[in-house]
């Protein structure tokens, strides 16, 4: 018992948490307002009217001497004397709104609601057809009696007001309970129809979202859901997009060396290079053009590890940023004035410009391809231009070379960078890319450590 109340209680309170229950109740509540206040009004004037109506005193008397011909008609037919005036109850059930009191010298005789004590009234013919209230009546006898009549038949109009008022009132309540209600039917009818339009594959067509209750929340998650389907299938197509377009540079960037290689294998096989000096030659192109396949491969087999896994987390640690800011310039792209290039550096970063955050793997990975794809494609006769700097909570890492004017065909996959983007987003950071026709800059970005404790 306890169990159920328990769940009675809970069931009512998140009832009464609901909008929509609030908003019916809402609607309840104004529909009966409604219908008392125009039923309160109908009643009013109808019976304003009816009492106004009937205190006429021309129109009082016309239904007193329709009831009085009636009386004496049925005095008349059922014999009525003062001796059987009780009789005359018969006819007073039979018109319930009327009263009468029928005197005969100076005594009440019959009383349809009560028994009046003795009257004492001047039995004088002139006074009974002058008088204001009593009506003569003529007994089967031949005596005459007077009769007082008040009709009160404004009540039977007064229970039809009440009746035409609690009758409007109810159409009225039904009425505006149903167009408020049919406000939500219409918003549930409309997002049925909605719902169609997507389940036939129509993914644009945008949800409506009215109000802020429960049914507004429900085409909130219904239009969220829509956007991220959306979103899903074109970060699916255009990872389709990517990897169809990757594996076509990767066949054509393949076949060409391999078609060289098989070319000077051919050669080598046909035993058509009786010089030791040129077979030598060959052997070393041929080695040549299978460590371009091996690096084609690997940079392949790299890109795939990246991309394999969308939701693949990996390990970071704090490094100081002056170390992995000498790293780069004074390590690796200097490396690159041994040959032939022109560096040119500018280092904003101190020893007291805290850590930043990386995967150590990841990030060599990242400035290798970059050196790499400056040996590939950079202009040696113009400098390389490689800045570092801090900036709203990211180190910062920006190299610019011009390009080269006689690139091969096959030489233009940038796999590479590529990766790069990839692994730089896994580290948290970011990585850009801006190239026009004659230069090309990539913009590194690496999350600092104590941008992490403010946050906190």
């Amino acid at each position: 018992m306890q169990n159920i109340c328990t769940i009675f209680g809970e069931g009512a309170i998140g009832l009464f948490k609901s909008k929509l229950t609030w908003y019916f109740v809402g609607c309840v509540l104004f529909s009966l307002f409604v219908a008392f206040i125009a039923g309160y009004v109908i009643e009013y004037f109808a019976s304003s009217y009816v009492e106004e109506l009937f205190e006429d005193e021309y129109f009082n008397r016309t239904w007193q001497v329709e009831y009085l011909g009636d009386l004496q008609k049925y005095v008349d037919d059922k014999g009525i004397t003062a001796a059987t005036a009780d009789n005359l109850k018969n006819w007073t059930d039979k018109n319930a709104y009327v009263y009468i009191s029928v005197y005969q010298n100076g005594k009440i005789i019959f009383n349809s609601d009560y028994a009046y004590a003795d009257l004492e009234v001047e039995d004088t013919e002139a006074e009974i057809q002058d008088s204001e209230y009593l009506y003569r009546l003529v007994l089967s006898d031949e005596s005459v009696a007077r009769v007082d009549i008040f009709a009160y038949d404004y009540w039977k109009y007064y229970n039809y007001v009440w009746g035409l008022s609690v009758f409007i009132g109810a159409i009225l309540f039904i009425v505006v309970m149903a167009r408020m209600i049919q406000t939500k039917i219409r918003y549930i009818t409309r997002m049925e129809k909605e719902l169609q339009i997507l389940e036939g594959g129509n993914l644009e067509y945008p949800i409506t979202v009215k109000g802020n209750d429960e049914l507004a929340n429900l085409a909130k998650g219904i239009e969220q859901m829509r956007i991220s389907v959306i979103e899903n299938i074109k970060k699916e197509q255009y990872s389709l997009r990517r990897n169809r377009e990757l594996v076509t540079a990767i066949s054509h960037d393949l076949r060409t060396p391999l078609t060289t290689l098989t070319g000077y294998l051919e050669i080598l096989n046909m035993d058509r290079v009786p010089d030791e000096g040129r077979r030598k030659h060959y052997l070393e192109l041929s080695l040549g053009k299978t460590r371009e396949i091996k690096a084609l491969s690997d940079d392949l087999f790299e890109y795939f590890l990246i991309y394999g896994d969308a939701e693949k987390r990996i390990e970071t640690e704090m490094v100081p940023v002056d170390v992995l800011a000498g790293d780069l310039i004074e390590n690796q792209l200097l490396v690159l004035e041994e040959e032939g290039f022109s560096i040119f550096g500018e280092n904003q970063i101190t020893e007291d410009d805290g850590c930043c955050t990386i995967n150590v793997k990841y990030m060599h990975r990242v400035l290798n391809n970059l050196i790499s794809n400056i040996r590939k494609y950079a202009e040696q006769t113009k400098p390389v231009s490689v800045k570092t700097m801090i900036e709203q909570g990211f180190l910062w890492i920006s190299v610019h070379n011009y390009i080269r004017k006689n690139l091969e065909p096959h030489e233009s996959t940038k796999i590479g960078l590529i990766t790069c983007e990839r692994m730089m987003k896994l580290q948290q950071g970011d990585f850009q890319k801006f190239e026009t026709e004659d230069e090309f800059t990539v913009k590194l970005a690496i999350p600092m450590e104590y941008r992490k404790e403010k946050e906190k």
